[in-house]
């Protein structure tokens, strides 16, 4: 018999880990700590604006990290490009990033990637379905083109292209091909950031 007098409760937020981060090597390349410090603030997040507000002491006790270990995880993190941190007052707010690499005919094509709002996390996994499914990334309103690796194939060999050092890349194709690369890409600059 139930006792009616006393309310039922669940924790109903949840979180969501990419797969994206096992599979693309994130978690080896960040670490266990990191990922574990990521795990606990993304839980935190605010489900409608998605900002995390967990002090280091909490991240601590809820992810059995030292402090100190703490605060290196979240460097870590910000350098990966995980999380951004900003400091209001004495406390630290989070907004988390999420990664997801685009693959083309089994190569990497580019990096995309959008603040986690626990809200949103639907509606913008269903946007990236739906501008891989047409092909244009560009188009898409809540998604960011983070890096652009273009893999030419020439006579000679392969050619990788990455937008972080585009300059100095494009110089090394041929001038029709570089042409018509920064033609392309001139239409495009005001969607494409690069990562470096």
């Amino acid at each position: 018999m139930t006792n009616t007098s006393v309310p039922l409760r669940a924790q109903t937020q949840w979180f969501h880990v990419f797969r994206a981060m096992i599979d693309q090597g994130d978690v080896a390349r960040i670490g266990p700590h990191a990922f574990t410090v990521y795990a606990v603030i993304k839980a935190h997040a605010n489900f409608d604006h998605g900002l995390s507000k967990p002090g280091i002491q909490r991240i601590s006790e809820q992810s059995g990290v030292s402090q100190a270990q703490v605060k290196r995880a979240l460097g870590v993190l910000e350098k990966a490009g995980f999380i951004a941190k900003k400091k209001c007052g004495r406390s630290n707010h989070y907004t988390l990033r999420e990664k997801v690499q685009v693959t083309q005919a089994g190569l990497p094509h580019t990096v995309v990637t959008w603040d986690y709002v626990p809200d949103r996390a639907q509606q913008t996994v269903t946007e990236l379905k739906k501008a891989m499914i047409a092909g244009d990334l560009a188009s898409t309103r809540t998604l960011n083109i983070e890096r652009l690796n273009i893999q030419i194939n020439l006579a000679g060999g392969n050619s990788q292209i990455d937008l972080g050092s585009l300059h100095t890349d494009l110089d090394r194709l041929p001038a029709g091909i570089r042409e018509t690369l920064r033609r392309n890409l001139n239409r495009r600059s005001d969607l494409i950031h690069s990562s470096e």
